[in-house]
């Protein structure tokens, strides 16, 4: 899979003379740890068609914020994580269905992983779920070595079964005013509507982009006009690239 998506890359890329200038490139899903070993080549393809101008995020799930992926990460040309923490409070890490995080684990990982943005995710609107719970969050983040949160709220998809009761919009909208005004006094630089920087030049973002091109199964291109998808299908996805055809 890994070498389908390198020669994706280069079919793409090589579709056009010179190198393009692109803000960012981020590796989503939740899981790129699991080919960290590989990162590299596929930075270093992505550099041969690309000039990357605001640097390089990838997600994390807590279990893989180790010494020896992060510097794998750092090694490859990471410069910005994002870690998928939800919530350090076992009771809300047992409804998400999460193990609870290990904050002196995390904390001591990230001592001297020398990125330049540090972000943990949160999930608020849980239910039980109150501000002070969300101040302990973030509050954990921070000290852990976070210089960046993002705090999303539940959504209820109503065509999935969760099995988590939906929390009311004005509760909803009060627990977001609740850690606004807590962020504020604590001097936190808000960068978006829900994201906190305890330094204002740490920021990490995905897709917020008029304009994005992805790679690898199921990722979305949105271009001037127009928006793909690629086959959701690792076989289909493979064979595709191998016999030469962009995946969509």
């Amino acid at each position: 899979y890994i070498n389908a998506l390198i020669k994706e890359i280069h079919i793409v890329g090589g579709q056009h003379n010179g190198k393009k200038t692109v803000t960012g490139l981020y590796f989503g899903g939740g899981t790129p740890a699991l080919a960290a070993d590989r990162l590299k080549e596929i930075i270093d393809a992505v550099n041969e068609h690309f000039v990357i101008t605001e640097g390089i995020g990838a997600e994390l799930h807590p279990d893989n914020v180790t010494p020896e992926v992060l510097c794998a990460l750092r090694q490859a040309g990471v410069t910005k994580i994002s870690i998928g923490i939800q919530s350090f409070g076992i009771k809300y890490a047992d409804i998400l269905g999460r193990n609870r995080p290990d904050a002196a684990a995390l904390k001591k990982a990230l001592k001297k992983s020398g990125f330049e943005t540090v972000s943990m995710d949160f999930i608020f609107a849980l239910p039980g779920q109150t501000v002070e719970d969300l101040k302990t969050d973030i509050e954990t983040a921070f000290e852990c070595g976070a210089n960046h949160v993002a705090v999303y709220p539940f959504i209820d998809f109503t065509f999935a079964e969760s099995g988590i009761k939906a929390m009311p919009k004005k509760k909803k909208r009060a627990l977001l005013d609740g850690i606004t005004d807590f962020c504020s006094l604590k001097g936190y630089v808000r960068t978006s509507v829900w994201t906190f920087a305890s330094d204002a030049g740490a920021k990490y973002s995905s897709m917020t982009r008029d304009n994005f091109l992805g790679f690898g199964c199921s990722a979305t291109s949105l271009l001037k006009e127009q928006f793909k998808i690629n086959t959701f299908s690792v076989e289909e996805y493979c064979a595709r690239v191998e016999s030469g055809r962009l995946p969509t």
